[in-house]
């Protein structure tokens, strides 16, 4: 991405952030007058922890590892509102519904027993359905619709193709599901009875762009948000083991001073000084460092060194092989076994995991001391001489976050890595945020779930966590932790 396109997006960016500080203008007021009306989750401990309900009209963004109980929660969600006779939007693209619907009804839910229609369908509804279902397929119908009404729009011939896994596209079938429920008009994009919307999950629009994420959902919200939508979105917090040794050396920036430091000792200080702040996902802990206005350097797409913003540090205690590469050079990069790394292949880059490198492949890297590294620079071709298998006991292993190029620059001689995006994003523009984690499995040899109320906004709510247990013809069922 260019200087300039880099400008417009953050000029975009806050021009976002003003229509939100008139939305939640609009809330404070609701607020005073004490209107607040609430919406059940389907869940009677979760309606209890929130003093009754979501507050009508809050986005909330559920977050969590795999397997955690995420759509399960969302399957409740829906299921309220059908037999509250209040109609559903529901948007899956990790599942086919047919499969949502086959795991609901472990639960005693029946989404067939009420009138169903699939946007992806080639016929048109013969009724009013009570649920619209926007699957992949149902983006990719309305994905082609966009793309010819571009085409075929204005006096120049336009050549935009939209994508079925990007947000205008996503805004568009919602809509388009809002008038087959029979609940907007042309004139107006705000629905005239209450309807829930259900996304599962968000992180597939931005999977091949992680780093977009906070401006993909301020986006969705602005297009979406109305009073009369209450919205149950998920993003998937794949915490795994992609991350260094804390020994390995990276180049900070901070105030215009140049540092060389190893990683481990760089977070480990700042989430030393930033306790409060610390979020717990797991067995890792991550930090927003967004604000510090800390840099590191990363390449960009003509691999020139740059230097590029902070958004997270995180560590976690090893899960995985530390992998050990010697290089022609006589440095060596101590990683763990499924970090991401770029590769030099048939003159093109490409990422694999460390445990799949082999000898003889090609790393990018400076091929010189790190206290050379600076902006301008170019990386080089550096050639692996040997890849070993690490026996080695660590506490924690360390990684990064950084955009817009999701990379930074790592080892004695700047071998190019590729940092940790989870998603980050959602949260920021959420009413209320529901947090869902469990206990590494491999330790305690079985499933433990937990989850939290990080935020929810004009209600009261429980502040400590619940053990989560998934339980056949009930579903979600929350215990209070001792």
């Amino acid at each position: 991405m260019s200087e300039e396109e880099l400008a417009h997006e953050a000029n975009r960016l806050e021009e976002l952030l003003r229509e939100l500080k008139v939305e939640e203008r609009r809330y404070r007021r609701r607020e005073e007058f004490g209107e607040v009306e609430r919406v059940s989750t389907g869940v009677e401990d979760l309606d209890r922890a929130l003093e009754g309900g979501i507050p009508k009209g809050a986005w909330v963004v559920i977050t969590g590892e795999p397997g955690t109980g995420k759509s399960i929660l969302c399957m409740h969600f829906a299921w309220a509102g059908l037999t509250r006779g209040e109609p559903v939007v529901y948007v899956t693209t990790e599942a086919e519904f047919r499969d949502v619907v086959k795991q609901a009804k472990q639960f005693n839910m029946d989404f067939d027993s009420y009138s169903v229609y699939n946007l992806g369908s080639s016929k048109e509804p013969s009724t009013t359905p009570q649920i619209v279902v926007i699957d992949i397929f149902g983006l990719l119908k309305t994905a082609r619709q966009l793309s010819q009404q571009e085409v075929l729009s204005g006096e120049e011939v336009k050549r935009r193709r939209y994508a079925a896994l990007e947000i205008p596209t996503l805004v568009a079938a919602i809509h388009e599901a809002y008038k087959i429920l029979g609940l907007v008009s042309e004139k107006s994009k705000t629905p005239r009875k209450h309807v829930r919307l259900i996304i599962d999950s968000m992180s597939a629009f931005w999977a091949d762009k992680p780093a977009m994420a906070r401006k993909y959902s301020y986006e969705l919200k602005i297009a979406t948000h109305r009073d009369n939508v209450t919205a149950y979105l998920t993003s998937q917090y794949a915490m795994t083991t992609q991350s260094l040794d804390g020994r390995e050396p990276i180049v900070i920036r901070f105030n215009g001073e140049r540092i060389v430091t190893e990683i481990g000792k760089f977070i480990d200080n700042l989430m030393n000084r930033f306790r409060s702040q610390v979020l717990y996902l797991g067995e890792s802990e991550v930090l927003d460092v967004s604000d510090l206005g800390l840099e590191v350097l990363g390449v960009d797409q003509n691999l020139t060194l740059h230097w590029y913003r902070v958004h997270k540090v995180i560590r976690h205690k090893p899960m995985d092989v530390l992998i050990e590469a010697s290089l022609s050079n006589g440095a060596e990069l101590l990683i763990t076994g499924s970090h991401s790394i770029y590769k030099l292949e048939n003159d093109s880059l490409k990422l694999v995991d460390a445990r799949n490198l082999r000898k003889g492949d090609e790393l990018l890297g400076l091929g010189s001391d790190l206290e050379k590294a600076d902006e301008g620079l170019r990386l080089r071709p550096l050639s692996i001489k040997n890849v070993e298998i690490i026996e080695k006991k660590v506490r924690y292993v360390y990684d990064i976050s950084v955009s817009p190029y999701e990379n930074f620059i790592a080892g004695y001689s700047g071998i190019l890595v590729h940092n940790s995006t989870f998603g980050f994003g959602l949260e920021h523009i959420a009413d209320g945020v529901i947090h869902l984690w469990m206990d590494n499995p491999e330790r305690t040899r079985e499933i433990r779930r937990y989850l939290i109320i990080k935020k929810m906004r004009m209600t009261n709510h429980a502040r400590k966590a619940f053990r989560l247990e998934i339980i056949p013809g009930k579903g979600v069922v929350l215990e209070p932790l001792d």
